[in-house]
């Protein structure tokens, strides 16, 4: 009996030690996963970074305890040490090479909203090189060959069902407390990083100042949709009351053809910035004939969705888009035009081809209904615009205003670092770097296409009976390399910390641009400088040139306008000055136009506001 007793007793001590010897393995394995996804957290390995993130123990725990609750929670579930860890390394080692790679080819971390789109990010990634480098193959092999001495030596299972349902509703119960009280903590997430080794007026550096799981995770906030602090139902309900619906004027329903142009600035606004090849031409042409401005735009070298629907929404907080929504499209609509939106790529980008029915397009024409059956290759604006053309021409066909959307597809990033030309699109300057020169001339051939391919579409509807406007605009500034090599190489200030620096890296120019008949219609001669705006109030601009008054919604945009006419994360712009703050009444203002925003976003009433 004794020796039943001390066999127990030994069994009972071998077990607890095995048991012991796991939990500190799956302690040490999180470590080992979360020093990986630090790694990855940049584009480049930054080993300054890298040794940052461990000197930060509160941020060291914000990254290590997701990686760890995760691994318990599939040991508890599996019983088996090296599925947990096989499960917790593919997670998490792969999201953080996403993350690097989306990082060196857009300047933008991989947050949660992302997993969201990640068919298009899939078709997205073709246009990219991208290649797992040695090291990163050496270690995907590592932690397959650990996984296997894992499943070798770690052979401890907990015997006990009810110690694994129990320790399995406590972790649970656990991460649940954990993740709601510190996890979505602005305070915290503020908090940790190291300031000092990044730009803070760059969010994806701020991303990465705190490692990748954690702000990762903190990210969810944003796919989230919440109210803006002080929300007031009640107040935007009567704002928008206050106001009274506008129709078009029957002798002035004018055709609408807004075209955003993808990636597309005018670098001859720069100094050091010398041509060998007059590039915008035509363009420059357009503005002696156009009222013509700049826009200031929430974006850099990517994100285009941001523009487009700000545009088209008059929104500068965008709803999720999972309904029908209210947008200016729904209003050409009630005003009997047909609305048609277009794009030479996957309509599945950004999921257009859901959300432009949702914002009121009759038709939208992209690559997988229309395009593809007229060329493999995506279309190139100079033919792309021909579709534009025939579009308008079908319609004219109804007798019926038209309102057409177009987005291009040439002109987006990457640009190759080889030579493509032996143009001079870029003069060529001593101290050029080959690779950041070939970027820069690469993406400047293709904007002298566009310039083409403008002068083209203008010069059918010069010759157009039909009263028709032409509003031409860009998305955003194009990615010149890595870290804004392309930039520094030409001298440009991107420095957001300056007004000078702030204006060049999100400044986009617009064209409003009228033919003959449009003119005599409105009996004005259509040329002039036009505000700086942001992109929500683009459409708003041009209403006031066109002396519409349009819905409810669009007169609160007026109104704001006013006074102040860019509303933007950085700055606003305030009686022609750019202002981090507002003055006190138009702070007001502006707090009483995002709960009316939000209200007016996602609540679908088209017409009838009662």
């Amino acid at each position: 009996m004794l020796l039943l007793d001390r066999m127990k007793t030994q069994i009972k001590r071998k077990s607890f030690i095995e048991g012991a010897v796991t939990f500190i393995a799956i302690v040490v394995l999180s470590i080992l996963i979360m020093s990986i996804t630090f790694a990855f957290s940049s584009a480049a390995f930054n080993l300054p970074l890298f040794k940052s993130y461990f000197k930060g123990p509160l941020l060291l725990l914000m990254n290590f305890i997701p990686i760890f609750l995760f691994m318990m929670f599939v040991y508890l579930l599996t019983n088996r040490l090296w599925a947990a860890f096989s499960l917790t390394s593919l997670l998490f080692v792969t999201m953080s090479i996403v993350n690097k790679f989306k990082l060196m080819y857009r300047d933008d971390p991989f947050v949660f909203v992302d997993v969201k789109l990640v068919g298009e990010s899939l078709i997205m990634a073709q246009k990219y090189n991208i290649r797992l480098s040695l090291k990163m193959i050496v270690l995907i092999i590592a932690l397959i060959v650990l996984a296997i001495m894992l499943k070798i030596f770690f052979k401890y299972k907990i015997a006990s069902r009810k110690v694994r349902i129990s320790s399995l509703v406590a972790l649970i119960l656990a991460g649940i407390a954990i993740f709601k009280g510190f996890y979505f903590n602005a305070d915290i997430y503020k908090k940790v990083g190291d300031k000092s080794l990044i730009n803070i007026w760059i969010a994806s550096e701020q991303f990465q100042s705190k490692g990748f799981v954690y702000p990762f995770i903190y990210s969810i906030k944003d796919a989230i949709e919440t109210p803006p602090e002080g929300y007031d139902e009640k107040k935007a309900v009567e704002e928008l009351a206050a106001r009274n619906y506008s129709d078009i004027p029957e002798d002035q329903k004018v055709n609408i053809i807004s075209i955003m142009l993808e990636s597309f600035n005018d670098f001859s606004v720069f100094k050091d910035v010398e041509f060998g090849i007059d590039i915008y031409e035509n363009f420059h042409q357009l503005q002696k004939e156009s009222i013509h401005g700049n826009l200031i735009v929430n974006v850099f070298a990517g994100d285009t969705i941001n523009t487009e629907r700000a545009f088209i929404t008059g929104y500068y907080n965008h709803p999720n888009y999972y309904r029908k929504t209210n947008s200016f499209v729904w209003y050409f609509k009630e005003q009997g035009y047909r609305t048609e939106a277009s794009h030479p790529i996957t309509g599945s980008f950004y999921n257009r081809r859901n959300v432009n029915e949702y914002l009121g397009f009759d038709s939208f024409d992209h690559y997988d209904n229309k395009y593809r059956y007229v060329q493999e290759s995506y279309l190139e604006d100079f033919y792309f615009f021909d579709y534009i053309i025939e579009g308008f021409k079908n319609n004219k066909k109804n007798n019926q205003p038209y309102f057409h959307f177009s987005v291009t597809y040439q002109n987006h990033g990457p640009y190759s670092t080889e030579k493509y030309t032996e143009k001079e699109y870029l003069k060529k300057k001593d101290g050029y770097d080959e690779a950041n020169y070939n970027i820069i001339n690469n993406y400047f051939a293709g904007i002298y296409k566009t310039d083409q391919a403008i002068k083209k579409l203008v010069d059918y509807f010069r010759n157009e009976e039909e009263p028709t406007i032409i509003l031409l605009f860009g998305d955003h500034n194009p990615w010149l390399g890595k870290d804004h090599t392309g930039y520094d190489m030409l001298n440009i200030n991107l420095d957001l910390s300056t007004v000078e620096g702030f204006v060049n890296y999100f400044q986009t120019p617009y064209i409003i641009w009228a033919n003959d008949s449009a003119k005599e219609m409105f009996n004005k001669d259509f040329i002039g400088k036009g505000n700086t705006v942001s992109p929500n109030f683009l459409m708003a601009e041009l209403f006031q040139h066109l002396g519409w008054e349009g819905n409810e919604y669009m007169q609160c945009l007026f109104d704001m306008k006013e006074k102040f006419d860019v509303n933007h994360k950085l700055y606003f712009k305030e009686n022609g000055e750019y202002k981090s703050e507002l003055s006190p009444e138009n702070k007001e203002l502006w707090n009483t136009f995002l709960s009316l925003e939000y209200y007016y976003s996602h609540k679908y009433y088209g017409h009838d506001l009662k």
